[in-house]
C-alpha cells in the first residue's frame, strides 16, 4: 500500500492547473475522432482513386491513423485555446526529476504487468496483439508501422489523453476519479480499430496507471516514454521478434527525445497565459 501511495503522491512545486473546463476533455477525445474519421476517409477515397487498392490498403491505413494521431493534438490544442492561449508545460511537456520518473515507472508498469497478466490468463486471451496488422508486412511497412506505433501514437496520446482530458477533468473528479475517466476513455477508443475485446481492459488500466505517473512526476515524459516501450514490447512480440526488441524500444526513446527537446527550450521563452 505504501508503494502504490507513494507513486500518486503531488509532485514539488506542482504548476497552477489550467483554466480547463471539465467537459471539454471529453469533448476534444470525441472532435478528434470525429476528424480522424472524415480525414480517414478522403485518404481512403484519394488511396482507392489512384492505385485501385481497397480500402484497408496498408498505406492509406497508415496514413490516415498518422492523420488520426494529429487530430488528437489539434484538437486537444484547440479546446485548450479557449480559455486562455496555452503552453507546453500545462500539457505536462516539462521536466521532472529522474529518479522520481523511473521509480514511478516502475512502480506502476509493474502493478500493470501483474494485474493484466491475471486478466487475460484467467480470459486465456493469448497475449499478441494483431490490431497492427492492418498496418503491411512488407519490410519498409513494418519499419514506418514501428515508428508510428512507438513514437508517433506515444506522444499524440499521451498528449490529448494524460496532458489534455486527465487535466481537465481533475478540478472536477479529483486525482482518482478523472484519471479512472480517462483511463476508460483511453481503453475505449482502442475498441473503434481491431483491438480484441479482452485487451481493452489492461489498456484502460493502463490509460489509468499513467494518469497516476504523471500526477507523481508532473511530466507528462515520463508517460511518454512508458508508453513508448510498452508499444515497443507489443510490437515486438507481434512481429516474433525478441533481442531486437530491446534495441526498437531504445530506438524510439532516441527519436522522441529529439522530437521534444526543442520544447525544453521553448518552454523558457513561451510567455505564460494573462
Amino acid at each position: 500500500m505504501s508503494a502504490v501511495s507513494a507513486a500518486i503522491e503531488p509532485p514539488p512545486a506542482a504548476p497552477e492547473p489550467p483554466p480547463w473546463r471539465a467537459w471539454t476533455g471529453p469533448a476534444a477525445l470525441f472532435l478528434a475522432l470525429v476528424a480522424g474519421l472524415v480525414v480517414g476517409s478522403i485518404v481512403y477515397v484519394i488511396t482507392a482513386i489512384a492505385t485501385g487498392h481497397p480500402r484497408d490498403a496498408p498505406v492509406a491505413n497508415m496514413i490516415a491513423t498518422v492523420l488520426g494521431d494529429v487530430a488528437f493534438i489539434g484538437s486537444a490544442l484547440f479546446f485548450a485555446q479557449l480559455a486562455a492561449p496555452p503552453t507546453p508545460a500545462q500539457f505536462g511537456l516539462r521536466p521532472t526529476r529522474l529518479k522520481r520518473a523511473l521509480t514511478a515507472m516502475a512502480v506502476g508498469y509493474a502493478v500493470f504487468w501483474v494485474l493484466s497478466g491475471i486478466w487475460l490468463a484467467a480470459l486465456g486471451i493469448d497475449t499478441k496483439d494483431h490490431s497492427i496488422d492492418d498496418l503491411g508486412k512488407a519490410t519498409a511497412e513494418i519499419a514506418a508501422a514501428g515508428v508510428l506505433v512507438t513514437v508517433i501514437a506515444p506522444i499524440a496520446e499521451e498528449f490529448l489523453f494524460r496532458g489534455y482530458i486527465f487535466t481537465a477533468l481533475r478540478a472536477w473528479a479529483g486525482v482518482w476519479g478523472s484519471a479512472a475517466i480517462t483511463g476508460v476513455l483511453f481503453g475505449a477508443i482502442h475498441g473503434i480499430g481491431n483491438t480484441p475485446v479482452g485487451f481493452l481492459l489492461p489498456l484502460a488500466l493502463f490509460g489509468f496507471v499513467l494518469c497516476l505517473i504523471y500526477r507523481r512526476t508532473g511530466s507528462l515524459y515520463p508517460c511518454i516514454a512508458l508508453h513508448s516501450i510498452n508499444n515497443a514490447i507489443a510490437f515486438g512480440v507481434a512481429e516474433g521478434l525478441s533481442w531486437q526488441i530491446p534495441l526498437i524500444a531504445l530506438g524510439a526513446l532516441a527519436a522522441i527525445a529529439a522530437l521534444l527537446l526543442p520544447l525544453r527550450r521553448l518552454n523558457t521563452v513561451w510567455p505564460a497565459p494573462v
